[in-house]
């Protein structure tokens, strides 16, 4: 059953995908040029209200149908909050809506399903609980939409992470496959080159849910299944946060737009972004295997520094790639 829902989640998106390119057309909505996109043509954006219209109310009925799931009430709420983050990323990609806005709306949403989320670290007074995970939520969700800048990235995350839930929490399964199925339905008009791009209403709404899985996933074995769970997320959280405190030593404002992340870097070395979504494929398998091997093994705490230390090593690479081009090129100026 799990893998039917898989296939329709996946069928109906990749269905929606040339009707959606076609709206945001009509609409007008077509990303422009500025500092944080790559693309080099205009190209529509809002294409993941596809994503939006065939996972949440799969994964409503899914709660609603499915014996097993835990803390429904929960993820009902969660879901239904999703609904605002995703209203708001699709008037954002349409007409640009403060980031105040944007940001109140998010934290709302974030609220309303911790309102109902039992308490995860019973070490910490609730309040204080309640008021960390609310800032860890928003960051996911912005981090996401930070880390939404190149052909079928987000996407791809979102299948790997999703699948990362099924495997190391099979009860959460029935609708970590719809984040699978979304995801992966998206590739066919997203992979490089993009047809549309997804917008802040599909990568925001793609944060604020597999975010609010993670938070469920945690409820009953907190510190068994935590570090695999952060492991997989790996590849966007360090580059994301890594970025964001260099800037801000940097004396930048975080929400000025930019083209500085490590992603950014890897194309700006002349990759393609077709080898750039490859090469987070595989680096992201490789955060899967570790964590889902570490959580088999109980290796805990050491299952994240593996996963750091991958993930750093390749940020490393990259690093290094870039370095070694400076030098060149500076060396051809000086022949020159």
């Amino acid at each position: 059953m799990v893998g039917l829902i898989l296939l329709i989640s996946f069928a109906l998106v990749a269905l929606l995908g040339p009707p959606v390119v076609r709206l945001c057309w009509s609409l007008g909505m077509v990303a422009g040029l500025d500092d944080r996109r790559l693309h080099k043509d205009p190209t529509p954006h809002g294409g993941g209200i596809a994503m939006v219209a065939v996972g949440l109310p799969l994964m409503l009925l899914a709660v609603r149908l499915w014996d097993g799931i835990p803390y429904p009430r929960f993820i009902t709420v969660m879901l239904i909050a999703s609904a605002a983050v995703a209203a708001i990323g699709w008037l954002d990609d349409r007409y640009e809506v403060r980031a105040s806005v944007r940001l109140g709306v998010h934290l709302i949403a974030g609220l309303a399903g911790l309102a109902v989320l039992p308490q995860l670290f019973f070490f910490l007074p609730l309040v204080a609980e309640k008021v960390i995970l609310a800032f860890a939520w928003g960051w996911f969700v912005n981090l996401y939409n930070f880390m939404d800048g190149a052909d079928g990235q987000a996407a791809g995350e979102a299948v790997v992470i999703g699948l990362g839930i099924a495997v190391i929490v099979p009860a959460l399964a029935p609708l970590a496959v719809v984040m699978m199925g979304v995801g992966l339905g998206f590739l066919r008009v997203n992979w490089h080159p993009a047809r549309v791009f997804m917008g802040d209403v599909g990568s925001t709404w793609l944060g604020y849910v597999l975010g609010g899985l993670l938070f469920v996933a945690l409820i009953d074995y907190t510190w068994t299944v935590i570090w695999p769970l952060a492991t997989v997320t790996l590849f966007f959280s360090v580059d994301a946060t890594w970025t964001l405190f260099r800037r801000l030593g940097q004396g930048y404002r975080p929400w000025v737009p930019h083209k500085t992340f490590w992603f950014h870097r890897y194309l700006a070395l002349g990759h393609t972004p077709s080898q750039l979504a490859l090469g987070a494929w595989g680096l992201n398998i490789g955060l899967l295997a570790i964590a889902i091997t570490g959580h088999r093994l109980q290796l805990r705490w050491v299952t994240i520094a593996l996963g750091l230390a991958w993930v750093l090593v390749a940020m490393l690479a990259v690093r290094l790639a870039e370095g070694r081009q400076k030098a060149l090129a500076a060396s051809t100026e000086r022949e020159v």
